[in-house]
């Protein structure tokens, strides 16, 4: 006998799978009287009520990422976005499951399995799928879907991110008001739009400043097929370096090094994000804090929202950070 799914009593009784979720999970935005006719027909049909109805009060959440680059347990950025993610849903009487997603189940838009076994009633998607990936995974996940530090124009889903813009923004303005005019932005600006932000806000920085844009100061960080850090000086030398991550800075750090120069004696350098791989880094560098911990917060809200039926607005939510001062800027 074929195991009845969340989308067969939907589609029996004509209505969202969304809505049998939380009917049979008994959150709110669901009246008594097509709650119990929701039971009744999940009931007929043959569904595991008391399998479902074992996570309430909370929700389950499956957490999608891809699995290479992104997802690195124990040196990731992603995989504590992800911790913080299930520490927000463990303060809300919730429970996570993580499901990778590679590149060649993106590509041929193989459903997670999570969503087939009807396993979860929401996904946070955490890192960069490819985009036709994600419109399919809305369009089928027949549950709320957020983005969390990443966005997909039009998708129809709720978003949650960094302010890439105001954040390099602010670490460009940081570096003028110690002095220096002469800055490089250091990332690959067509490698996904939170880059492209920090390169605005650095642009932005430099404009009010009436400080030229030079396009030999805009450096690439990485390849962009294969997505490996990469990092060459430029022939003629900036006073500062303003980099996309704390990842780029520390390639900077390195071939400065190799040229014989110091940071911030001989040249400064700020990053973006407060996220470290590289311990002789850690401690010196002047950067951007990314809230993982804020950020994940509202995405697990947002989600619950969506999943209750209490909020139902689509949009991107911006949670913003301080500099973090270290030692890796020089007044000139």
């Amino acid at each position: 006998m074929t195991e009845v799914k969340l989308k067969d009593i939907a589609e029996r009784i004509g209505v969202s799978t969304v809505t049998v979720s939380n009917a049979l999970s008994g959150k709110k935005g669901v009246s008594a009287e097509l709650r119990e006719h929701i039971e009744s027909i999940a009931a007929e049909m043959g569904y595991d009520l008391t399998r479902y109805r074992r996570h309430a009060p909370g929700a389950r959440i499956g957490v999608i990422s891809t699995d290479r680059r992104y997802l690195e347990i124990g040196n990731s950025f992603y995989w504590s976005m992800y911790q913080q993610v299930v520490t927000a849903a463990a303060a809300r009487q919730s429970v996570t499951m993580l499901e990778p997603i590679d590149e060649d189940k993106q590509q041929t838009e193989e459903t997670p399995r999570i969503l087939k076994e009807d396993a979860v009633d929401g996904i946070i998607v955490i890192g960069w799928l490819f985009e036709p990936y994600i419109r399919h995974l809305v369009r089928k996940a027949g549950v709320p879907v957020v983005l969390l530090d990443f966005r997909i124009r039009d998708s129809g889903c709720d978003t949650v991110m960094s302010c890439n813009y105001t954040g390099m923004y602010k670490m460009t303005r940081y570096l003028i008001r110690h002095g220096h005019r002469k800055i490089a932005f250091v990332g690959s600006t067509l490698a996904n739009e939170n880059i492209m932000d920090r390169y605005f806000g650095y642009r932005k920085a430099l404009i009010e400043a009436h400080i030229p844009i030079r396009k030999d100061w805009i450096l690439e960080d990485r390849d962009l097929l294969t997505g490996n850090m990469k990092f060459s000086l430029p022939a003629e030398m900036p006073t500062a370096f303003a980099c996309n991550c704390d990842l780029a800075a520390s390639y900077v750090f390195a071939e400065l090094e190799k040229k014989g120069l110091s940071v911030p004696e001989d040249i400064s350098v700020v990053g973006y994000d407060d996220y470290f791989t590289d311990p002789s880094v850690e401690n010196r560098l002047t950067t951007y804090h990314v809230d993982m911990k804020g950020m994940a917060e509202m995405a697990v809200d947002r989600l619950l929202g969506n999943i209750s039926g209490e909020e139902t607005h689509y949009g991107t939510r911006y949670i913003d950070g301080p500099i973090v001062e270290r030692s890796s800027v020089k007044d000139i």
